[in-house]
């Protein structure tokens, strides 16, 4: 059976897990492994500096024992540009050939350095022709170029790529047949996913994430970005500051947090002010941003709906071994590119 390792890439370090029976309804995860990696090596979910990435992306497949050069990525960050567009219905292989040039002027990056994709969500006509509307999803190419040429001096190659947002729509395989708002946190973006089962609905980007919380506290502190990050996670939403300096820190958390809040409040009232059929039934938390403790009841009364998080291994059979292994413990931040080795390639 065919096997890939999901490859998660965070400021922090790498996270890899061996999917065997990859593409498929049912795979199982086989191996996981982690790293740490030192600053100025990942930034914004790319590798920034081809020979230390390269050199940890060895040392990862050595300590996790994988056996698969194969890689799947899960893309989500501030250069991805999604759009809904109407095309004129044709069949794939035809729009494919022929996208750049179809929404040529409809996003603000350069098509020849481009990466694009359109998923056709709904049928329409207008003037008696058949049309296609759906999303389109762009990134510039050339900025994973440095990710791409780290993974194969590293002794791995590119299997699979995928936009993060349609991605966690098959990691969060969860019967909800109704329409939900899927949120992944991620480290400098905000991927929004408003769906009904396993169709997308509405998409948003949300410039923003986990590691811009984590810098305000880093520069309130006069801290290091690692210490900053502890402090964000261990002080969470709960409130109870007494010294001047936890005050601070905690003021700081909250503003931002709440800013991000608003973020996601107002994309959820745009999508239901247009889409009053289909309102939103609960929140879906994934990301390595979203581990912050009191974030989802709080979310639940700022937005007014049952907020919780999403199991991204829920899709994979796993093992007792694996399991003992920490792949639990980076799940959420794992979702994105766990959901790219889901279902048909």
């Amino acid at each position: 059976m065919a096997g890939v390792v999901a490859l998660d890439l965070s400021r922090r370090g790498l996270r890899g897990v061996q999917i065997d029976g990859a593409y498929t309804n049912r795979p199982k995860i086989t191996k996981f492994g982690a790293i740490n990696v030192a600053d100025g090596v990942i930034a914004d979910g790319e590798i920034i500096d081809e020979r230390r990435g390269a050199a940890a992306i060895k040392e990862l497949w050595k300590s996790a024992g994988f056996s698969t050069n194969k890689v799947a990525l899960g893309i989500s960050n501030r250069k991805v540009v999604v759009r809904e567009i109407t095309l004129p219905a044709m069949p794939t292989s035809q729009r494919k050939a022929g996208l750049r040039f179809a929404v040529e002027g409809q996003v603000p990056i350069d098509l020849d350095d481009s990466i694009l994709d359109f998923l056709p969500l709904r049928q329409s006509s207008e003037g008696g022709e058949a049309q296609h509307e759906g999303l389109l999803v762009a990134t510039s190419r050339s900025s994973l170029e440095i990710t791409v040429n780290a993974i194969e001096k590293g002794g791995g190659y590119i299997d699979a790529v995928d936009f993060a947002g349609f991605s966690l729509l098959r990691s969060l395989t969860s019967a909800n047949s109704g329409t939900q708002a899927l949120i992944n946190i991620g480290a400098s973006s905000t991927t929004v996913v408003i769906a009904t089962g396993s169709m997308p609905e509405f998409v948003r980007m949300v410039p923003s994430g986990g590691d811009d919380v984590t810098r305000s506290i880093e520069r309130a502190l006069g801290i290091s970005f690692a210490e900053a990050e502890q402090d964000k996670i261990t002080r969470g939403l709960q409130g109870g500051a007494t010294s001047a300096r936890d005050i601070e820190a905690e003021t700081v958390l909250r503003e931002n947090v709440a800013a991000l809040i608003d973020s996601i409040r107002n994309t959820l009232k745009f999508y239901n002010n247009a889409h009053p059929n289909k309102p939103i039934g609960n929140v879906v938390l994934t990301g390595g941003g979203s581990r912050l403790t009191g974030l989802a009841p709080v979310l639940t009364r700022a937005l007014g709906l049952p907020t919780g998080y999403g199991d991204p291994l829920e899709a994979f059979s796993v093992s007792n071994k694996v399991r003992a292994s920490g792949v639990d413990r980076w799940a959420l931040e794992l979702a994105a590119p766990l959901g790219v080795a889901v279902g048909e390639k």
